[in-house]
């Protein structure tokens, strides 16, 4: 009896659970955006301003993601400062590339990830408001055959490292209190020429982040590299 009763109970509970598998509280997804827009609200006093990006790699069949890093320094007349330490940052990781629609889940799929309050929170990064210049990128790009790093530029940690802006539209200006959404990070040419090429969020981006990102949305400005 006491064995049947176990069993009872236990099934009872796996079935409570996978029935509360997929389903989310509206209540408690509410509440979450707006904790994550409050602390993006906040994290700017840390430096001054914030800062987004999302990588993106020119493949053989479209755009795919690329998530990497960026390092940037200010312009001093005209030139990257090799006195001060740059600002190196991790570029988003769930967001929708430039082509792609706002899917009827939010929850989305791998061919479609899209971007959570947490996922942003997270993405947006503290940085002192000034004119900027890329001197280094990475990024690492899953494959059959594995992972594969790309970088552009030679202003790493490494051996053999060298402080100067790469080409095209690799730079940008951040303001004062700003929460700057710098949108598409794009760099095409070869390791010791890259040329770098921006592009705001798409449509269905925003549309996205003014969903998860309720608190916050009005007070995000959205550019661009080069700008």
């Amino acid at each position: 009896m006491a064995k049947r009763a176990f069993a009872a109970t236990g099934l009872s509970i796996i079935t409570v659970l996978l029935a509360s598998c997929g389903t989310t509280d509206p209540a408690m997804v509410a509440s979450e955006r707006q904790t994550k827009s409050t602390e993006i609200l906040n994290a700017r006093k840390q430096k001054g301003a914030l800062i987004l990006a999302r990588f993106v790699y020119p493949g053989l069949f479209g755009p795919v993601r690329c998530p990497g890093d960026i390092r940037l320094r200010k312009l001093v007349d005209g030139a990257p400062d090799e006195v001060a330490a740059p600002v190196s940052f991790w570029t988003a990781y769930r967001w929708l590339l430039p082509e792609q629609k706002k899917p009827e889940d939010m929850k989305g799929n791998f061919l479609t990830p899209v971007g959570g309050a947490k996922d942003y929170a997270r993405a947006f990064h503290p940085i002192a408001p000034g004119t900027y210049v890329v001197t280094y990128a990475s990024c690492e790009l899953s494959s059959p055959n594995g992972t594969m790093r790309l970088e552009a530029g030679g202003d790493h940690d490494g051996l053999f490292s060298y402080i100067s802006a790469l080409e095209g539209a690799s730079t940008i200006t951040i303001g004062e209190g700003q929460i700057v959404d710098a949108g598409y990070f794009r760099v095409q040419g070869t390791k010791t020429h890259p040329v770098v090429v921006g592009a705001e969020a798409s449509a269905a981006e925003r549309e996205v982040m003014r969903e998860v990102l309720p608190g916050a949305y009005s007070s995000i400005t959205f550019k661009k590299f080069g700008e």
